[in-house]
């Protein structure tokens, strides 16, 4: 049995990114400090302060509702430093509202009492690809399978592959999670090295918790709630030809594939392979329905867990679930 090669990639970092903490007032006294501040406004009717801490955190109010909030990364806000990216471990979201207690008395001049609740939180988990084309294929591989109730989008590059996915919510496009190139957008690494998958979390103010409730939860399934249609899949692979090939057959050996099936689909690869979609051109029918043919072996591909990626070198293959499963699994209380 040919022996498929999995790339070389692994999680390297995962935490806490943007967090948000609500104080509620119950006088007047850090609200009018902050009205004497200079402000300006901002969406949903909110006030934020000109100044930024060191940290580079804003400071709001919305003074009809008694509240004081201060947004910054984690990892800024712990180290004071704006420029500071690190991701940072959810139990030290305590020691986090306390630096932003600090942080807002030190822009309007005022103490705002202890943080309350948490009203964001963003989770963020890296992944470290040996090669840049195996990043790449791992990100066009979370392109073809969407969440229930949601709509996936994608930003491309110039060479085609995805560079950002998101998963928002269907009809107001708010959203829920994103994955892209990190190091291509910090200038910090070659394309599809460096990949962040970033899961953004508002949750209504009925289900907001307090810092210290908070920093104790497993929030394995908040950060992975919208990865479950990748990893419902019996195996989410992106693959070179050979590999796919290798994939199919193991799918049938399993028993979790026919293989007549699995026959069809290598029949499939081996024409994207030597002829790409052009394998599929019929002069006695329409551009649209040739079209059609290799857009519908294309998914019959997909649907089999496997995206054909012509780029890869011909045996690999980039484990999508389990690299989804791993940066899951950091988040475990």
């Amino acid at each position: 049995m040919l022996e498929l090669q999995r790339t070389n990639s692994r999680v390297i970092a995962s935490g806490v990114d943007t967090v948000s903490y609500a104080f509620r007032q119950k006088d007047e006294r850090a609200l009018s400090a902050f009205r004497a501040t200079a402000h300006r406004g901002g969406a949903a009717g909110a006030l934020i302060t000109d100044e930024r801490g060191p940290d580079g955190g804003r400071v709001m109010s919305w003074p009809g509702h008694g509240l004081l909030v201060h947004e910054s990364r984690l990892g800024a806000l712990l180290a004071g430093d704006g420029d500071d990216h690190s991701l940072v471990a959810a139990r030290e979201l305590v020691a986090g509202a306390t630096a932003a207690r600090y942080a807002i008395a030190d822009v309007i001049g005022e103490d705002p009492g202890s943080a309350v609740e948490v009203r964001r939180f963003d989770l963020a988990s890296e992944l470290r690809f040996g090669a840049g084309p195996d990043g790449l294929a791992f990100l066009d591989s979370l392109v073809g399978i969407c969440p229930a109730r949601a709509r996936v989008d994608v930003v491309r590059g110039d060479d085609h592959h995805a560079q950002t996915v998101y998963v928002k919510t269907a009809k107001r496009g708010v959203v829920l999670s994103r994955v892209y190139d990190k190091g291509r957008e910090s200038g910090t690494d070659p394309p599809g090295e460096r990949i962040r998958i970033e899961s953004q979390n508002r949750p209504p103010k009925a289900r907001r918790y307090s810092p210290e409730v908070l920093s104790q939860l497993d929030l394995s399934s908040t950060f992975g709630r919208t990865m479950t249609a990748y990893l419902d899949a019996d195996e989410v692979v992106a693959a070179g030809p050979t590999a796919a090939v290798g994939q199919l057959l193991s799918l049938a050996h399993r028993g979790d594939l026919t293989f007549a099936r699995a026959q069809s689909l290598i029949g499939a690869v081996a024409i994207l392979q030597y002829a790409g979609r052009a394998g599929y051109h019929d002069p006695g029918v329409s551009t649209k329905e040739n079209n059609r043919r290799s857009s519908r072996r294309l998914k019959g591909l997909r649907d089999a867990g496997i995206t054909l990626d012509a780029e890869l070198p011909a045996e690999a293959l980039v484990p999508t679930s389990k690299l989804l499963r791993d940066a899951i699994a950091e988040f475990s209380a």
